[in-house]
């Protein structure tokens, strides 16, 4: 049997791409000895990024073809004129070219639709366009209703569906109709440049952007839902003007933030990175004092992880408390005078040591979990070899 992960999308979609790249190198090790294993990318600089995991991959575009077929999907009468027609996109032909019996999409993608034969499993982050609709990239313009058809239909026809946690797997479940055996909580892990070879030294990446040590950091690309402002809120209500720094790329809210902060005369103590390579991560997570995150969006996110990875404490939002167990100090995300207390006590050495031993503990819990799910995804990569071969 072959597995091929299709990964789309660039390096600029931040923490879910490293997420995607975590799910390859899992998926390659669970197939090594037992499964043949390739990845596709229909991004050609992914390449390089992959190489240096030592992955090869093929790349691809998609096609005419593929779109026709995404679309069809979308209408069970247009869907039945395609079948009779046995016709299948380029995207689909490719892969079977390469003799695969099972497509892995690594990200929330609907990519699947494009499928007419193949069987293939899917991978969800969050259903925040229903937690959270009130959010403009949730909202705006129809988005949340396509998200929601475009979910149902990739939900229905997958083998199997990895979500990062319980919580979430029981909401696709509820939300949905699917059935809890279709299901696995797959707990996200660390970026994997944090431990390689081609993180830059902490030295070397703190000169690079002028930055000195002690600072809050908060990496996260510039959506509504990421509550920069919460941040930025909270730091006038420090009497110690303390200094905050955000990385990640603008998805049309950075003006919004860096307003704020002229406003208010936070420009001194703001930075504003952008988009940073994931070869300086380590050394931004190493600096600061603390990691920040009041997002809206869960219920679980990468740089709790990488903050425990590294030692550094953790202020969270509440209702990400099942990823967070007690190695964070949790608030509302609604209030920045919670926030201001969490950030000031966040500071304190004592709180400091205690919280970086508890992130340690919370790591190998998520660890053991991940070990348990991985051992049920290869029982069920088995299972599935097994009726993949009743046909052609």
């Amino acid at each position: 049997m072959k597995v091929i992960a299709v990964l789309e999308g660039t390096d600029a979609r931040g923490g879910g791409f490293n997420q995607a790249l975590n799910a390859i190198v899992q998926m390659r090790r669970l197939c090594e000895g037992r499964f043949d294993f390739e990845v596709f990318t229909d991004v050609r600089s992914n390449l390089e990024h992959l190489s240096k995991l030592g992955v090869a991959a093929t790349h691809f575009s998609f096609s005419l073809s593929d779109r026709l077929a995404r679309y069809l999907t979308s209408s069970p009468r247009l869907q039945v004129r395609f079948k009779r027609l046995g016709l299948a996109g380029r995207f689909e032909r490719k892969l079977l070219e390469h003799g695969c019996d099972l497509a892995y999409f690594v990200t929330p993608s609907g990519s699947s639709a494009a499928l007419q034969r193949l069987n293939y499993i899917a991978t969800v982050w969050d259903l925040c366009h229903r937690d959270t609709p009130e959010f403009p990239e949730v909202r705006e313009f129809g988005e949340l209703t396509v998200r929601d058809d475009a979910l149902r239909t990739k939900f229905a026809a997958a083998f199997a569906i990895l979500t990062d946690s319980t919580a979430l797997a029981e909401a696709v479940s509820r939300r949905y109709g699917i059935d809890h055996d279709r299901l696995l909580a797959m707990p996200f892990a660390a970026a994997p440049q944090l431990e390689s070879g081609s993180a830059k030294d902490k030295a070397a990446v703190l000169g690079k952007y002028r930055l000195q040590e002690g600072y809050f950091f908060y990496p996260a690309q510039f959506w509504a839902h990421k509550n920069h402002i919460r941040i930025l809120q909270a730091m006038l209500l420090l009497k110690e003007r303390s200094r905050v720094v955000f990385a990640g790329g603008d998805q049309g809210n950075r003006r919004h933030v860096e307003d704020f902060a002229r406003k208010n005369g936070l420009e001194r103590h703001v930075r504003f990175l952008g988009f940073v390579p994931a070869e300086d991560l380590r050394g931004l997570y190493e600096g600061c004092a603390a990691v920040v995150m009041p997002t809206y969006f869960g219920p679980t996110n990468l740089p709790p992880l990488e903050a425990w990875l590294l030692g550094k404490p953790l202020v969270y939002s509440r209702f990400c408390a099942e990823q967070a167990g007690d190695a964070a100090l949790c608030v509302d995300p609604d209030s920045a005078e919670e926030l201001a207390r969490a950030m000031r006590a966040a500071l304190d050495p004592a709180t400091a040591a205690a919280l970086a031993e508890r992130g340690k503990a919370q790591l190998q819990h998520i660890d053991r979990q991940r070990a348990e799910a991985e051992a049920e995804l290869l029982r069920r990569l088995v299972q599935f070899e097994a009726r993949r071969r009743c046909w052609a």
